[in-house]
């Protein structure tokens, strides 16, 4: 199943996470270590919580 995740208060879609990446030395590539419970949303401008909401199986997000 897939979800996109959404501001709880506004249900604005344009949210982010605190997180952290360590350098992978092998890939060349920042590699994500750790995502934080602290969410903003750049919509509500806001810090938030996030919901999780399941997305329609269309061709159209895939």
């Amino acid at each position: 199943m897939r979800v996109t995740y959404i501001c709880r208060d506004c249900g604005g879609k344009t949210v982010t996470r605190d997180a952290w990446a360590a350098w992978d030395e092998r890939t060349q590539d920042w590699v994500l270590g750790a995502a934080f419970d602290y969410a903003y949303c750049h919509d509500c401008e806001n810090e938030t919580k996030l919901k999780e909401v399941a997305l329609a199986d269309t061709s159209e997000n895939r």
